[in-house]
């Protein structure tokens, strides 16, 4: 582990703890809409699938540059850089609707990528500096798992709303949604406490980053997790997005019956985060995510049948899995690594894991467009597999001189 200092963490309060939950649930459930929305309306002005599934990619083309991020997330008072990254997601929301049918979707996947960079702001704001500021600090471990449970009901019920709204009111609709959703949260999260910023000049920038790389590098295991997530990542992380594509094109769903099919996989996800502190509580840790990257791979293995009702299942334990994953992940992370180095280190872990979901896009994509349903989702259990494998394997014991 780094020789940083771990600085010491003021208790929070429930009540702010569940004002900011709420608050990132509305955003969550606005996110829900556009990540719906978008490839629904690209496959239709488009007829690609590889430039629908491309819209949840460019969103996490930002996260390569995370550590930059992760830097700033560090430097400044973590309330303010969460409302104006809010502020800024609704603002440019709010503009897709005037681009979405131009002629050429370049424009709507430019503005995608500048969604996703206020996405990506406000994620390592709150998981890593927010959540654990705000939450009891006796109650860390509990605190994530209620907050991942929150954010998955709004993921099941959201991809279902949106349908509803997609099928009544039409695809603009949704957009103006999530762009006001994402304007709600920023005024909620002005009422939370504000904490003083670190006393860090710019010219401490790049030693900084500089910092932030050096620890990473120092946390052996901390490596060995996020290189796991970052190959289960390439195989599933943009499943949601896929199934959206498979339902249009090849099952013939409406938007009504593919936003409750990702619901589902929603409510399984909420599942897995709720029963994680119930689960193997005293395996430890590293015990728990291997059990957790278990569930994921069955899921990728029902998922490789193709029908719909295979798929939908194995999308449920696969989500399920995640969920468990999240927690688990999360209180790991923030047990290993320095606290003041929190938001740079992980900022770190999201650029190569979130790289590789970005990855998953273009995969994904690509087999979609086959004409065998065993290949539509193969990527998914490949990766499971082989994330299993790279966080099972135990480095050897150095050789004695």
């Amino acid at each position: 582990m780094s020789g940083a200092t771990a600085t010491a963490r003021k208790p929070g309060t429930m009540r702010h703890f569940w004002v900011f939950t709420g608050a990132s649930a509305v955003s969550k459930l606005g996110n829900t809409f556009l990540n719906v929305a978008m490839p629904w309306i690209l496959l239709q002005v488009t007829g690609s699938a590889l430039v629908a599934a491309a819209s949840f990619g460019v969103q996490l083309a930002p996260y390569a540059l995370s550590p930059v991020f992760g830097v700033l997330v560090d430097r400044f008072d973590r309330r303010r850089v969460f409302v104006w990254a809010e502020m800024a997601q609704g603002v440019l929301v709010a503009l897709l609707p005037l681009l979405v049918y131009a002629d050429s979707a370049v424009p709507v996947l430019i503005l995608l990528f500048l969604i996703g960079c206020g996405g990506l702001t406000s994620e390592l704001t709150s998981d890593f500096g927010l959540i654990p500021e705000l939450a009891p600090a006796d109650s860390l471990t509990k605190a994530y798992s209620w907050y991942t449970t929150t954010i998955s009901v709004m993921r099941f019920i959201g991809p279902a709303l949106v349908g509803v709204v997609i099928g009544t009111l039409g695809p603009k609709a949704a957009l103006w949604i999530d762009a006001a959703t994402f304007l709600g949260t920023a005024a909620v999260a002005l009422t939370l406490p504000v904490r003083s910023a670190s006393d860090q000049g710019p010219s401490l920038f790049r030693q900084m980053l500089r910092n932030g790389f050096s620890s990473f590098w120092q946390l052996r295991k901390v490596r060995r997790l996020t290189a796991a997530l970052a190959v289960f990542n390439l195989g599933a992380g943009a499943v949601p997005t896929v199934l959206i594509v498979l339902a249009q094109s090849h099952w013939g769903w409406s938007p009504q019956a593919a936003g409750a099919a990702l619901g589902i996989g929603a409510l399984g996800a909420a599942a897995g985060a709720w029963i994680t502190p119930r689960v193997a509580r005293d395996r430890g840790l590293e015990t728990r995510i291997g059990i957790w990257f278990c569930v994921c791979g069955l899921g990728g293995a029902l998922m490789l049948f193709g029908s719909a009702p295979a798929v939908i299942a194995g999308f449920t334990l696969l989500s399920m899995g995640e969920g468990g994953m999240n927690v688990t992940t999360n209180e790991y992370r923030y047990t290993a690594i320095p606290k003041d180095l929190l938001g740079r280190v992980n900022a770190i872990i999201r650029a190569i894991i979130i790289t590789g979901a970005a990855a998953s896009s273009l995969v994904l994509g690509a087999t979609a467009e086959t004409d065998s349903p065993y290949l539509w989702l193969a990527p998914v259990l490949a990766g499971g597999v082989l994330a299993s494998g790279i966080w099972s394997t135990r480095s050897l014991p150095a050789p004695r001189p």
